[in-house]
C-alpha cells in the first residue's frame, strides 16, 4: 500500500530539506503544481488522530525537491515538465517490476528457459560444452575459470501445497557440495528460495519465503 503524508507533514518535510516556499501560503504552491500537472491530486483521508486531512503520496516530497532544484538551475516550465515525465516513466516501470506478480513471472520464465537449455544440452540438441551439464557449471562454479565441476547426483522433488520447505534425501551429498535448484513451474506466491540444512550423507532442505498455493516440482543437482 502506498505510504501517504498529510499536507502539513509534506510541507514540514519539504522545508526541512531546504525548500523555500517564499512568503506566500505553501498550500497555494502545492495547488499550483497540481494544476499544471507536476503533482498528483491531493486526497482526503483520516490521519492518525482520526481527522480528515489532505494527503499526498510520500514520493511527492522527492518530486518537490526535483522541481525546486530545476527552478534554481534556471529551467523553464517546459524543461521541468519534461524531466518530470521522464521520472514518471521510470517510476512506473520500477513499480511494475517491484510488483509481486511480475517478479514471480520473471523468475518462473527464467527458470523455464534455463531448464529447457539444460535439457537440450543433456540430450545433445545443443552443444554448450564438452562436459555434461556444462551450463550448470557456468552458473555454479565459484573458483577459477579452469576449475571443473562434476555433477555427482541429480533428481526431482516436490514442495507440497501449503508448505514452504521440503527435505531432499541424497546419500552422496558431502558437506562442501554445491546444490543447484531449478523449478519446473511457478512457485507462487513465494518470491525467493534457498538451500539450507545441508547434511553430509543425508540430504538438504529447500526453503521458500512463503507457503505455496499448490504442489510445485523442481529439479536438483549436486556438484563437487
Amino acid at each position: 500500500m502506498e505510504k501517504m503524508l498529510s499536507t502539513e507533514e509534506l510541507i514540514l518535510k519539504a522545508q526541512s530539506t531546504g525548500i523555500d516556499f517564499g512568503k506566500g501560503d505553501p498550500y497555494n504552491r502545492l495547488r499550483y503544481y497540481t494544476k499544471i500537472g507536476w503533482l498528483p491530486h491531493m486526497t482526503r483521508q483520516k490521519d492518525s488522530d482520526g481527522n480528515i486531512r489532505g494527503h499526498y503520496p510520500d514520493w511527492v516530497l522527492e518530486r518537490l525537491v526535483t522541481i525546486e532544484r530545476l527552478k534554481a538551475e534556471g529551467a523553464d516550465n517546459d524543461e521541468i515538465a519534461k524531466e518530470i515525465e521522464t521520472k514518471n516513466k521510470y517510476t512506473n516501470l520500477l513499480n511494475v517490476i517491484k510488483s509481486k506478480e511480475i517478479r514471480t513471472q520473471l523468475i518462473s520464465y527464467s527458470t523455464l528457459i534455463l531448464l529447457l537449455i539444460i535439457s537440450a544440452n543433456e540430450f545433445g540438441l545443443i552443444n554448450i560444452g564438452n562436459k555434461k551439464s556444462s551450463l550448470i557449471e557456468a552458473f555454479s562454479a565459484q573458483g577459477t575459470n579452469s576449475e571443473s565441476v562434476e555433477i555427482v547426483a541429480s533428481g526431482s522433488a516436490v514442495v507440497p501445497k501449503g508448505h514452504s520447505s521440503v527435505f531432499v534425501d541424497s546419500e552422496i551429498l558431502t558437506a562442501d557440495a554445491k546444490v543447484i535448484i531449478t523449478f519446473t513451474q511457478s512457485f507462487s506466491p513465494a518470491t525467493a528460495y534457498w538451500v539450507t540444512n545441508v547434511r553430509a550423507g543425508e540430504g538438504f532442505e529447500l526453503r521458500l519465503d512463503t507457503p505455496l498455493y499448490y504442489d510445485t516440482s523442481f529439479n536438483w543437482f549436486v556438484s563437487k
